[in-house]
């Protein structure tokens, strides 16, 4: 074995060593010879992610006291249709299906630009790939538009105006739902990069924004601005809970929905059933009954430090209590953290990576061609397969316009409005279809034909990655077989710590609760709309 800066190469042949030596640029495939990895044409290697270190906060311990308390209440708080102002809508609730949305009814799909639905309903294979002249977007269903009032105590739905239900009116989303399974490694989330990398405590906005959590400093309560990073993921999990089209009465702040949770007499997962042998949260479950034998105010004194969550009341005069106004930063670090846990790195391209398997011939072609003529590794970097990562990106492109559709409709980052959106991984992707922002693709030979062809839209700011291939229906196919290489059968089948309690998804299925062994292989999540990778 020799090592190079990132790369390790595992051979007894000493003409391939010299090979790789001289030429580490390439990625070298060689009949009964496995290299454990491949120089990506940007600089970054691929290779097992369990190579990988998962980025967390270095002063995370200064809020933290036990981490694996905070990822039971993590786990338990994105999964809790409770949170939803009405009552029926979890953070899971658009992330139940390998971390993404699998909904395909009547109510999934976004009148794009032209405010016109142009798809038949519901979506079915026939549908996609969405043409040039449609611009609708298959996003995920929030909460009923309404303003928040306030609680009544023990109950989990917020009166709003108007009041609920009125489920046949939820809004929809302008975006696809991106996954929340390796969140923990983007520098910054959401499509268009608007949850920071620094957390603030507060929002998803990081640094600079004026906001602050209350803190006992020994003697009495005092407002602190706090700097947390790397936490773009929890900068993103404080966001869609007040969202007023995702999960939340409009002008519900924080505090409202920390008073809910841990002060309203609403119990955790009291709706929803919790595995005996669930992976994070079994040691609590109520099975066979609903719900866990804790409360959340229980859960966030054990996991955070007691200077954050005393029932003092607040000195500023808004009636909260300490631990209600700093709900915010306990959602976003235990939310967090528990997606630290969601790491998909035992698919049969890690086991390969390792020596632990093969690949066949036409796998190690399509591997080829993703590193070298289908341009792919350009953008989908690293062992985490995308330049968006923190900690094997590439800051030449996590964001890019790949001219799927036109820069008027969807300007993605802002300032730039460029129609820029963040390179998602293509871990996993055989399961988290539709694709791209739009959702307008079904499968992944779909996506191959778009990017084979250059994309659908010119302009001024599409990537110059992003042109012709000139790629034969060998190789297309091939790319795709590949791709299929980066599921993590743990996630297929939702094994320990993929696993999760039960969810009734609003106008979607109603999901079993799974512990840590999985479900059966026939109840195995699959593609969506059951399509094959391959159907172009």
């Amino acid at each position: 074995m020799f090592q190079n800066p990132g790369l390790v190469v595992r051979t007894t042949n000493p003409l391939l060593r010299k090979k790789v030596k001289k030429n580490l640029s390439s990625l070298i495939l060689l009949s009964g010879t496995l290299l454990t990895v491949f120089l990506s044409s940007t600089g970054a290697y691929a290779a097992s992610l369990k190579n990988i270190s998962v980025p967390l906060p270095a002063n995370l311990a200064n809020f933290v006291k036990d981490k694996e308390v905070a990822i039971q209440l993590g786990k338990a708080l994105f999964w809790d249709v409770q949170a939803g102002s009405n009552g029926k809508q979890a953070c899971a609730s658009c992330h139940f299906h390998a971390g993404v949305d699998s909904r395909s009814n009547d109510n999934t799909v976004h009148a794009g630009a032209n405010g016109v639905v142009n798809t038949a309903l519901p979506l079915d294979a026939a549908d996609f790939p969405f043409s040039r002249i449609n611009d609708d977007i298959v996003g995920s269903q929030g909460v009923p538009a309404s303003e928040f009032i306030g609680l009544v105590h023990g109950d989990a739905v917020d009166v709003c105006n108007p009041a609920f239900p009125n489920g046949d009116a939820l809004q929809k989303t302008g975006r696809q739902s991106p996954g929340m399974i390796m969140a923990i490694y983007n520098r910054v989330n959401f499509w268009d990069g608007r949850a920071k990398t620094v957390f603030n405590g507060v929002n998803p906005a990081g640094a600079g924004t004026g906001a602050k959590i209350w803190v006992n400093n020994g003697t009495a309560l005092v407002q602190q601005a706090v700097s947390i990073q790397p936490a773009s993921l929890a900068s993103q999990t404080v966001g869609p809970p007040l969202s007023s089209v995702e999960m939340s009465c409009a002008d519900r702040i924080f505090s409202d929905l920390g008073r809910k949770m841990v002060n309203n007499d609403v119990h955790p997962l009291a709706q929803q059933f919790v595995a005996a042998d669930d992976s994070a949260l079994g040691t609590l479950s109520k099975w066979p009954d609903k719900g866990l034998n804790a409360t959340y105010k229980d859960l966030i004194r054990l996991a955070f430090h007691d200077k954050l969550t005393s029932d003092d009341v607040l000195p500023s005069g808004s009636g909260y209590t300490q631990i209600e106004e700093n709900f915010s930063l306990f959602w976003g670090l235990s939310v967090m953290l528990y997606g630290s846990t969601l790491i998909p790195d035992d698919s049969r391209f890690d086991q390969f990576s390792e020596g632990r398997t093969t690949l066949t011939a036409r796998e190690q072609r399509g591997l080829n061609i993703f590193n070298n003529k289908g341009r792919c590794s350009k953008c989908h970097t690293g062992s985490t397969f995308t330049a968006a990562s923190i900690v094997d990106g590439n800051l030449e492109r996590p964001f890019t316009n790949n001219g799927v559709r036109p820069t008027a409709e969807d300007g993605g980052r802002q300032p730039e409005n460029k129609g820029k959106f963040k390179v998602p991984s293509i871990r996993n992707a055989e399961l988290t279809g539709p694709y791209f922002h739009t959702g307008g693709f079904l499968t992944l030979r779909q996506v191959v034909d778009f990017y084979n062809r250059g994309g659908d839209f010119n302009n001024a700011a599409k990537d110059s990655q992003i042109r012709p291939l000139g790629l034969n229906e060998v190789e297309k196919n091939a790319l795709v077989a590949f791709m299929l290489t980066l599921t993590d059968e743990r996630v297929r089948c939702e094994k320990g710590p993929f696993d999760h309690p039960s969810i009734d998804i609003a106008s979607g299925p109603s999901i079993t609760q799974v512990g840590r062994d999985g479900r059966t292989t026939d109840q195995c999540l699959k593609p969506f709309l059951n399509a094959n990778p391959f159907t172009p």
